[in-house]
């Protein structure tokens, strides 16, 4: 079972717990200093405060935790373009926050319930990024893109030509003009013409991915064959000629460097839990407190959520 917080680590697999993955584009690093003398420029700081509110600071990190909130189609928009609104956002939250800790909200039961809630979810979420992040090495893609070479090693492909009708009779009097020497290619242009027919040329596929029945008459034949007798889909009466046959060749690195490393991410995110778990000692309740397997003794209240931030 696919885990529910697997759609958001499944990010942390490709680019792992930096802000880098969603975050702006970093500053531009600072001019090489002087190669001596004392008036070199001192390094840019990497977290630049970028609003004094009330003497406090709000650093450019404030800025980038905002931003990772925002949906996936607004973060598609110009960074520069959301800047002055995430600032703003950022310095009203700053606000609030000292006004809350003056009449000591920070210190209320509901309000500490919540903080460790999201205390223990930051550190849940750090601890599986950096552990994810350790695995999901070079050398651990390397090693799932050799096994997948593995697994596909010797997987035989043919490349087809075939007009699909939706009557028996056209197909049959198809097959009877090949059988008198008639081109396929010529054929099948006169009866998509005529609309009786449709169909053309498929590039190169495993049995495992085409339609069964279509898949067996294909695999049967040699290229140059065509089907002597129409083979029956879910979609009409097929006839196929085969044009090539060959045993598959390895996908480039870069072509799957991608599907590696999500379904690598997924198989590390669930080991971390299946680890995390493990020689823990675990007692779980109904949702009422009362012993698992007794009957709760009321349906329970939902607990509000707490809305999204602005």
């Amino acid at each position: 079972m696919i885990r529910v917080r697997y759609l958001a680590a499944l990010a942390m697999a490709a680019a792992i717990g930096s802000a880098s993955a969603q975050t702006p584009p970093a500053a531009p690093a600072a001019p090489a200093a002087p190669a001596a003398g004392p008036a070199a420029a001192a390094p840019v700081d990497a977290d630049p405060v970028v609003a004094i509110v009330n003497g406090e600071q709000v650093r450019a990190s404030d800025v980038i935790y905002l931003y990772q909130t925002l949906g996936e189609s607004v973060r598609q928009m110009s960074f520069d373009l959301l800047y002055p609104q995430l600032l703003q956002s950022a310095v009203e939250r700053k606000i609030a926050a000292q006004k809350a800790r003056v009449v000591k909200m920070d210190q209320r039961a509901d309000v500490q319930k919540r903080f460790q809630f999201w205390q223990e979810r930051v550190l849940e979420e750090t601890m599986l990024n950096e552990a994810v992040e350790r695995a999901l090495s070079p050398e651990a893609l390397q090693k799932a893109y050799a096994d997948l070479l593995t697994q596909e090693a010797g997987q035989e492909e043919v490349a087809v030509k075939h007009i699909l009708f939706d009557n028996p009779e056209a197909a049959i009097a198809v097959v009877k003009e090949l059988d008198a020497g008639g081109n396929f290619d010529a054929i099948l242009a006169r009866v998509t013409e005529q609309g009786i027919g449709r169909g053309g040329a498929m590039e190169h596929f495993k049995r495992d991915e085409i339609v069964d029945v279509f898949a067996a008459a294909a695999f049967r034949m040699r290229p140059g064959e065509y089907t002597t007798t129409p083979v029956r889909s879910d979609f009409g009466f097929h006839v196929i000629l085969v044009t090539d046959r060959r045993f598959s060749p390895p996908p480039p690195f870069e072509q799957v460097q991608d599907t590696l490393r999500q379904d690598l991410g997924r198989r590390l995110v669930d080991e971390f839990y299946e680890d995390l778990v493990a020689g823990a000692e675990v007692t779980r309740f109904n949702f009422d407190g009362t012993a698992m397997g007794a009957e709760p003794a009321m349906a329970p209240t939902p607990v509000p959520v707490p809305g999204p931030a602005r």
